[in-house]
């Protein structure tokens, strides 16, 4: 009873969940580009992005609203209705979060701090780590893809996600290590600056983890 009746709302929940991460991977595609390009990027060239950024936002709680709304109108099984909500604030969190690493950004950039050459430095390596959280997020999008059709392959993908993840937190530890070993060439603002971008990079993949498993968890058990 349970199948046949979430069935009667997945295709609806699992096309608004695309669309949403569809949103997250076009924002994050905008805070590479400030973290590669920011030598010749102009003022009002770094402004657009962060605009983009935060219409991207706005649009991701959008979806985010209706499908809450949704939730809690009954159009899924009560028993789903707790592991759905913390699923869509996890997925609302990710875009959450790649606001703010092009909110600090465009912060970091306004104020010149990347003529410091360890803040060039560490945009290099942070850049590679978004490198690896685009990849989640692209694995997401397969991940929900085949969620209705192969549970299976989808949990496959999930465990691609984790790889990912143990690679990020590797990569967060070595920046962190080295922002930590250069203090001394880099001022309080550029300090804490850096720790931000390079702990919110690795918090985005964690958030991809968190719901690729709340989805096969919650897909395997519902449609097995």
């Amino acid at each position: 009873m349970l199948k046949k009746l979430f069935r009667t709302s997945e295709r609806e929940l699992i096309d608004s969940l695309r669309s949403h991460v569809s949103l997250s991977k076009e924002a994050l595609a905008l805070s590479l580009r400030m973290l590669r390009e920011y030598p010749k990027l102009s003022l009002p060239q770094v402004l657009e992005y962060r605009a983009r950024i935060v219409d991207l936002e706005k649009r991701g709680d959008q979806i985010y609203d209706s499908v809450v709304s949704s939730v809690l109108r009954g159009a899924f099984p009560l028993p789903l209705t707790t592991e759905l909500g913390a699923l869509l604030d996890d997925l609302d969190d990710i875009l959450d979060l790649i606001y703010f690493l092009g909110m600090e950004l465009t912060r970091g950039i306004k104020a010149g701090l990347t003529k410091n050459p360890t803040v060039a430095e560490i945009y290099e390596v942070s850049s590679e780590m978004v490198e690896r959280a685009a990849e989640s997020i692209s694995s997401l999008e397969s991940l929900l893809s085949h969620i209705l059709k192969d549970v299976a392959k989808a949990m496959r993908v999930s465990s691609r996600i984790d790889s990912i993840e143990d690679v990020v937190d590797d990569m967060k530890n070595a920046a962190i290590e080295s922002i930590y070993a250069r203090s001394g060439e880099l001022g309080v603002l550029e300090f804490t600056h850096l720790i931000e971008v390079v702990k919110t990079i690795d918090t985005i993949v964690d958030k991809v983890q968190d719901v690729s498993q709340e989805l096969t968890r919650i897909f395997s058990a519902v449609l097995s």
